[in-house]
């Protein structure tokens, strides 16, 4: 199974700027040549001829023949995406025109060695190789690419490692379905059609509007600063590295919350994972300021994609389904109402229950397995988790 595991960079920043500026010269020669050579014979250049057409005007390189092949190659990409836009509709994207003086470094699988538990990364002939300490995680693994990203948030490198653990999963065939409701208070809450789990982690949300008071904060005084000026450019530095603090917290918290579902539904045996899906939750949508906020800074598609492949990863299926009025509709009764706080309480036959465990999570499953909502009931409270804490703490919480 491919996955990538990325984590910061402690080589010599010199060394490293080397490596991207070489990147984005190879790049800008690569790009600058094929217009030059369209505007005066009118022949657009196949990828391959011009990677060799660069070769013969620069030859020389600091960086590992197949690294100068990724850095020519991101031109073609970039050609390659701007016709998909177009054929898709998009008439304003633009081929690529731009110069760029630093460019990510790609080392391909050719161009790594690995020797005492580093990754020894090539360059050109009679250059030292830069030596990466590797996490114990990544040895024994078969690398595919390794990349050298700028994070602007943080202002520092990171070294991106896409690696085969050589894990083939193999889908269950059997088992039952798990359904879960994603939520901005609880960020999701799972049932097997028996019992239920909520997944709470109120400091996920917490964390999201504390990086927006920061960051209107530090707009507010970055707004009052001369445009260049020094106190300017630290405001903006210090907003960078607040967002990206807040953000390293928030994803944090996000593989936990994950790895909480993906658990429950190996507890289960489930075969696939039914997730609801709000991903145009916000579309064409204005409900003021502060509900727009929230709605902005619900990082659903993020939790999504966790636990996507971490469910992958055990040969469970994850399939959306669509989940209008399932928090609205009585699994007992099938009344429609809406709720206020936590709690659901139907004006019809007086039942009650969790919002998101008894209500919200089984409506889910009732439309994936019968296509209609109130087929599913779940009559047990629903356990709490809180995984954020040091501790994971399982505990019933009794419905008030």
């Amino acid at each position: 199974m491919i996955r990538t595991q990325y984590f910061r960079a402690t080589q010599p920043k010199s060394l490293l700027d080397d490596c991207n500026r070489e990147s984005g010269r190879i790049y800008t020669n690569t790009m600058v040549e094929h217009w030059r050579v369209y505007k005066k014979k009118g022949v657009w250049l196949r990828p391959a001829i011009n990677e060799q057409y660069d070769d013969f005007l620069h030859p020389e390189t600091t960086l590992h023949a197949h690294s100068r092949d990724a850095a020519q190659q991101g031109f073609a990409k970039a050609c390659k995406t701007t016709r998909t836009l177009r054929k898709a509709g998009m008439s304003e994207a633009r081929f690529p025109h731009r110069r760029k003086f630093y460019r990510t470094t790609t080392w391909k699988n050719t161009g790594i060695r690995v020797k005492d538990g580093a990754a020894l990364l090539a360059r050109a002939r009679g250059l030292d190789p830069v030596r990466v300490e590797l996490p114990a995680a990544l040895l024994g693994c078969g690398f595919v690419e390794a990349r050298l990203v700028f994070n602007r948030k943080s202002s520092h490198y990171e070294w991106h490692f896409v690696v085969d653990d050589g894990i083939e999963p193999t889908m269950r065939a059997g088992g039952c379905t798990v359904a879960v409701d994603m939520g901005e208070i609880h960020p999701a809450a799972c049932t097997n059609g028996v019992d239920a789990l909520v997944v709470s982690c109120r400091e996920l949300r917490a964390t999201g509007q504390g990086l927006a008071k920061s960051i209107a904060k530090l707009d507010a005084r970055k707004a009052r600063c001369k445009r260049g000026s020094r106190r300017f450019k630290r405001f903006a530095k210090a907003k960078a590295k607040t967002r990206a603090r807040k953000e390293h917290k928030q994803r944090d918290m996000l593989h936990k919350v994950s790895r909480a579902v993906v658990d429950y539904a190996e507890q289960s045996n489930a075969k696939e994972i039914v997730i609801g899906d709000v991903r145009d939750i916000a579309d064409g949508i204005d409900k003021g300021k502060a509900h727009n906020q929230k709605m902005s800074l619900w990082p659903h598609g993020k939790l999504r994609s966790y636990i996507e492949y971490k469910a992958l990863a055990l040969g469970i299926a994850t399939v959306m389904q669509e989940e209008s009025y399932t928090s609205q509709t009585c699994p007992c009764c099938g009344e429609r109402h809406k709720p206020r706080g936590r709690v659901y309480r139907c004006s019809g036959c007086r039942w009650s229950g969790h919002r998101d465990g008894q209500v919200g999570a089984p409506n889910i499953l009732s439309k994936h397995l019968y296509d209609e909502c109130g087929r599913v009931l779940i009559q047990n409270q629903p356990k709490y988790r809180h995984p954020f804490r040091r501790e994971s703490v399982v505990m019933r919480t009794p419905c008030k």
